[in-house]
């Protein structure tokens, strides 16, 4: 009577017997050697001996199961399941709740995305929603998870998901925390994904609510860069109203008090008053000052405060020479 095996290793396996494993050879060890387990050198000796003889089955799709387990960033393993995957007709939900679960243990891991992805193409547009509500899973426990918000992108994009539906997820992840860029970076998104940014009453909507932001916390880096950033095709100072909105928190702020945040957005729009020669030897005494406020309030980047004042300089130098040609 045969004795069942009760190792967990492929080499103890009967089911494996008519397969030679590729074991290592020393030329591989000569580098840096890594330290792994028995059954991590026992799976992908055999999963090497699969590659070799391109066998797919159910029995190589337990053992890459096995090898995505020991090492999940292993591009090959990804690669080889999709190939199986396909061959085989699998079941694609049956798919999608595997990688539900390897995300959630490893939700950075750039190649399960990658592979959630290649599923949600061949199912279609039926999952849609889901992948959104996953997502929002995802990002609800990480809030800056780059590959979750990359991925909510990616469904958007390619399944028209509806812009105002988006807009009011990213307005409550805000809520939740004003400062994470990453909403602001999907928000900027969408815009440009429905085609918005020269929409006036929509960025005026945004506008608006960069602002409400910047009141709340002026030293809040992500706002003021979402703001900068839709003003970024008229200009900042084509925007009567945030120019108003920015010099009158400069003047009820208390000196020491002010974000430099704040003294830089000022600054660029003196910069951008000497390019459009409009008070260029004001806007350039201006601009100066602001650099020497944001030398103390924020010393770590004195030497570029420092050239952007020598800019400013040089620039009102250049804006005379056209006055004095014409």
């Amino acid at each position: 009577m045969n004795e069942i095996s009760s190792s967990p290793l492929y080499k103890d396996n009967a089911d494996w017997k008519d397969v030679t494993p590729i074991y290592p050879g020393k030329d591989e060890e000569v580098a840096v050697k890594i330290a792994v387990t028995e059954d991590f050198i026992d799976a992908f000796a055999y999963f090497r001996a699969v590659l070799i003889k391109k066998e797919k089955s159910p029995r190589v799709m337990t053992l890459l199961e096995d090898c995505i387990r020991l090492n999940p960033a292993n591009y090959t393993v990804w690669q080889y399941r999709r190939l199986c995957l396909t061959e085989l007709g699998c079941d694609l939900k049956k798919e999608m709740r595997y990688l539900d679960e390897i995300i959630e243990e490893s939700s950075k891991n750039y190649q399960v995305w990658h592979h959630r992805r290649f599923i949600v193409e061949l199912i279609g547009e039926s999952v849609a929603q889901g992948e959104l509500s996953f997502c929002e899973k995802i990002i609800q426990d990480e809030e800056k998870n780059y590959h979750a918000w990359q991925h909510r992108q990616w469904v958007a994009r390619t399944f028209k998901v509806p812009l105002d539906a988006e807009l009011s997820f990213a307005l409550k992840m805000l809520l939740i925390d004003s400062r994470n860029n990453s909403v602001y970076n999907y928000r900027y998104f969408l815009l440009t994904l429905h085609d918005k940014i020269e929409d006036k009453s929509m960025i005026d909507i945004e506008i608006n609510l960069a602002k409400q932001f910047i009141r709340n916390i002026p030293n809040n880096e992500s706002a003021w860069n979402y703001l900068t950033g839709l003003l970024i095709n008229d200009g900042i100072t084509a925007n009567c109203d945030v120019v108003s909105f920015v010099e009158d928190l400069y003047d009820t702020t208390p000196e020491k008090k002010r974000s430099p945040f704040l003294l830089a957005f000022i600054a660029d729009i003196m910069l951008e008053n000497i390019e459009n020669q409009v008070k260029a030897d004001e806007s350039a005494e201006r601009a100066k000052q602001l650099y020497s406020e944001l030398q103390k309030s924020d010393p770590v980047r004195v030497n570029y405060y420092k050239h952007q004042s020598l800019l400013a300089q040089t620039m009102l130098v250049k804006s005379q020479t056209k006055v004095a040609a014409k």
